[in-house]
């Protein structure tokens, strides 16, 4: 996948991260609302870099943790919204593992 292609899913993934925190956040819950606010923190450093001169810096790094956090709260987010950020968490997973993919080999 081209830098562009994972450029695009990052935003789409931001996108749905905020849309999904700003839910959550009128529906009084605030620790959902925070955790999403931190995926899509973490995928906006990864846009960031994707966009610019530190392309060579892209790394996904820091989703694991901000994943497991998520999925640590599906459950309640509620069914409807559980399964949304379950299918955003499975988009992030294949974003990190494009990013991952495409990384140069360091030096040895």
């Amino acid at each position: 996948m081209d830098r562009m292609e994972v450029q695009r899913d990052v935003r789409g993934a931001i996108a749905m991260a905020y849309e999904l925190s700003r839910h959550e956040h009128v529906q009084h819950k605030e620790h959902v609302a925070r955790a999403l606010g931190e995926l899509k923190d973490e995928l906006a450093r990864i846009e960031a870099k994707l966009g610019g001169e530190r392309v060579g810096e892209v790394s996904a790094d820091g989703l694991p943790s901000v994943l497991r956090h998520v999925q640590g709260l599906v459950d309640d987010a509620g069914t409807v919204v559980g399964d949304q950020i379950k299918a955003l968490i499975r988009s992030v997973e294949r974003i990190a593992g494009d990013i991952t993919a495409s990384r140069p080999e360091p030096p040895s």
